[in-house]
């Protein structure tokens, strides 16, 4: 059995463990609250985009409205996005969206591979693929003006046909207790990616767009992949604190089932002692009471 001095030891190096297990699960409390609220507001822009982007589609014909972004292209490579996170101390998110971007990507020849998150990175790295371009501090400090980069990045890449298809693999915040890896296309944009979406009005007669309704929609397209990359990294900034907020609460729980165990052991340890002390004082006197 340990010593009262090694057990004390233990019990202050969990306690210190606890404590920082706690503050980690108070920010990231903290952090996961912020960025759902920034997700609400992205989703109410975002459900008016693309109910305007439904209204232009539905009333044009296939060969009507021309945009290179809705149509099909060929010859060029699959470019997957992949955010993860910077840090570990999450569980197993990381390890769940790097599985489900290859399994996508065996679907695939020779896909680009752009990941945003070190972990991710490093994951990837350790099954032998190397990342295209690599991002840090997404998970962080996610920004509109990060979006912008990355979907001023899409638009060229498409623009330039380097690549013919772009999926985003990141995990989608569905509750605090609750998270899943999705693989969602971006580009090309279908007819049926509208299909979900409801008009936020319903007009009588025909709406005019000025000054034209394929200048209107060539317009919009470069703004739905970005508040779309806006969208996916808040949802994943989200999903990653709620991660590490599950994480953090367990070991703080952990923390306290330890502590308590190590207290039983010090009180057991110090009644031993007492109780062998008790028993050579006795012993001694019998010795000295038989002696005279």
């Amino acid at each position: 059995m340990e010593n009262i001095s090694e057990l004390k030891q233990h019990l202050h190096a969990v306690e210190q463990t606890r404590q920082i297990s706690n503050a980690m699960y108070l920010l990231s409390t903290s952090r996961m609250k912020k960025s759902m609220q920034n997700i609400e507001y992205n989703l109410s822009y975002m459900r008016r985009l693309r109910s305007t982007m439904k209204d232009i589609i539905s009333k044009t014909k296939h060969n009507m409205l021309t945009n290179p972004f809705i149509e099909l292209a060929e010859g060029g490579k699959a470019l997957f996005f992949v955010i993860t996170s910077d840090k570990g101390l999450c569980g197993g998110y990381n390890s769940a969206v790097v599985n489900s971007a290859l399994e996508k990507m065996r679907d695939f020849k020779k896909p680009v591979l752009y990941s945003l998150g070190l972990k991710g990175t490093e994951m990837f790295a350790s099954h032998g693929i190397k990342s295209d371009g690599s991002w840090y501090g997404a998970s962080q400090m996610p920004s509109l003006h990060l979006a912008n980069d990355l979907g001023e990045r899409i638009v060229e890449l498409y623009d330039n046909k380097e690549v013919s298809e772009v999926y985003i693999v990141y995990t989608e915040y569905i509750n605090s207790a609750v998270q899943k890896p999705v693989c969602r296309r971006v580009l090309p944009i279908l007819r049926r990616d509208f299909d979900d979406v409801e008009y936020e009005n319903k007009y009588e007669t025909e709406v005019l767009y000025e000054p034209d309704i394929q200048t209107v929609f060539d317009q919009m397209v470069p703004q739905y992949i970005i508040g779309m990359m806006y969208d996916v990294i808040m949802q994943a900034a989200a999903s990653e604190n709620a991660a590490r907020m599950t994480a953090m609460q367990n070991a703080t729980k952990n923390a306290d089932k330890m502590k308590a165990k190590l207290s039983e052991q010090i009180n057991a340890v110090r009644q031993l002692v007492i109780t062998n002390e008790i028993t050579e004082i006795a012993a001694a006197t019998q010795v000295q009471e038989n002696g005279v």
